[in-house]
């Protein structure tokens, strides 16, 4: 699982503040600044950077500006940068994690260079010169309230990340750049309208997360080339009617949301690979799922989910299903048929029966801890595709001599580098 992805990604994902400790966290993280022990770690840590930061403004007096491509200066305590304009064959400027608050435009002039990233500092204004060679800019956790202007003289920019700023609105100048292809504003303070969708409609894959939005634009259907939907950690119930005219989309993410009804419109788009509902409130899925024939992951732990559909089965290409932590009774039999099932996660339900696995040939992964389940699954000894086994938390009939066989073929699973836990 993923928040995962947008790589499975998108999700998600899936940073520790996506997680349900993530208040927990917070908490020890506030009673760790009170404790001095760990004041005298981040005295040391910060030392540590400075002492870095001086080592790091000698060497940048000595390079040689027509052979350094990279130029790396991560971790610095850096609250302004030394003249760096000789340096015009750069391909890559690393700043991540510094105190800057203002960068000179200058710095971004070399039209060699491909990829800048500002994320952790302080910025909330930036400016650029003209540059058609700038492809990837990421400038997350920084102080941003608007998309900087300056943004649409990168002719050929095609990944801009602005995760956790403190964005509102969609500018009209992102229609007009063409090569923009993924945009990532999770964790902003986004107010959508009629037109924010409209002007992402060349984009491919979004993320909007973390905005508390509790409703999306009617017209999301303008979104016509994205393939990849992160709407995870919102406040949604439902999607818009139009979002199954999105015939490109391959992965749709709506981690940790309010839905108590699985989206019908979302079973018609045939293009679909990937759907992620952790954290919500279903209780049942549609039987019209049984239509996606491409879908090859499916998220959709912590829920209410009582029962799989049959209409699963007819998802011959399924890869990944996860469904821990619902209300499962049964484990379908149409399950224990799939041949192209390879991770399968079904702990912390009820479930009571256990058919024969033995047809499942690229089962690689199997999760069913905390269930009811008294027949152990010995066939599954026999694959040659099993890496991971979770079986603890069970009702198993095992007889001593079992119980001992079973210890002796843990440690030759360990050898073997498969992890078998019961």
């Amino acid at each position: 699982m993923t928040f995962k992805s947008f790589s499975v990604f998108f999700v998600f994902m899936a940073i520790w503040l996506s997680h349900p400790l993530a208040a927990q966290e917070v908490k020890m993280s506030e009673r760790l600044k009170q404790d001095s022990a760990f004041q005298s770690f981040l005295k040391a840590r910060e030392q540590e950077a400075l002492t870095r930061q001086a080592d790091w403004l000698k060497l940048i007096e000595v390079l040689d500006p027509d052979t350094l491509k990279v130029l790396e200066a991560e971790k610095m305590k850096l609250n302004q940068l030394p003249d760096l304009s000789r340096f015009t064959r750069l391909r890559s400027l690393r700043l991540t994690q510094n105190e800057l608050k203002h960068l000179p435009a200058s710095l971004f002039k070399p039209d060699s260079l491909e990829s800048i990233y500002l994320d952790q500092n302080k910025l909330s204004k930036l400016r650029f010169p003209a540059n058609p060679s700038v492809k990837v800019l990421t400038l997350h956790d920084n102080q941003l309230k608007r998309f900087p202007r300056d943004i649409r003289k990168l002719k050929n920019l095609k990944i801009l990340d602005l995760e956790r700023n403190q964005i509102k609105r969609i500018p009209r100048f992102l229609i007009r750049m063409d090569s923009l292809t993924e945009l990532n504003l999770n964790f902003n303070q986004l107010r959508l309208n009629k037109w924010s969708f409209k002007r992402l409609s060349k984009i491919k894959k979004l993320s909007i997360g973390g905005n508390k939005l509790s409703q999306l634009p009617g017209n999301i259907d303008k979104l016509e080339a994205v393939t990849n939907l992160n709407l995870g950690k919102n406040q949604l119930k439902s999607l818009p009617i139009s979002v199954n005219e999105l015939r490109n989309l391959k992965q749709i993410v709506c981690y940790s949301n309010d839905f108590s009804h699985f989206p019908d419109q979302l079973t018609t788009i045939q293009s679909l690979v990937e759907i992620d509902f952790y954290y919500n409130n279903l209780s049942a899925i549609p039987a019209s799922i049984g239509k996606l024939s491409s879908l090859k992951r499916l998220f959709l732990s912590f829920n209410k989910i009582k029962e799989l559909p049959d209409s699963l089965a007819a998802c011959i290409n399924l890869e990944y299903l996860y469904v821990h932590n619902n209300r499962l009774r049964v484990f379908p039999d149409w399950l224990a048929q799939h041949q192209k099932l390879q991770r399968l996660g079904l702990s912390k339900n009820s479930i009571i029966n256990l058919p024969d696995l033995s047809a499942m040939k690229a089962l690689t992964d199997l999760d069913l801890q905390s269930n009811q389940i008294d027949r152990f699954p010995w066939e599954l000894f026999e694959s040659q595709e099993i890496k991971l086994i979770l079986l603890k938390d069970n009702h198993f009939r095992l007889t001593q001599a079992e119980r001992s066989e079973l210890m002796s073929m843990e440690k030759q699973f360990q050898l073997q580098g498969i992890t078998l836990v019961y």
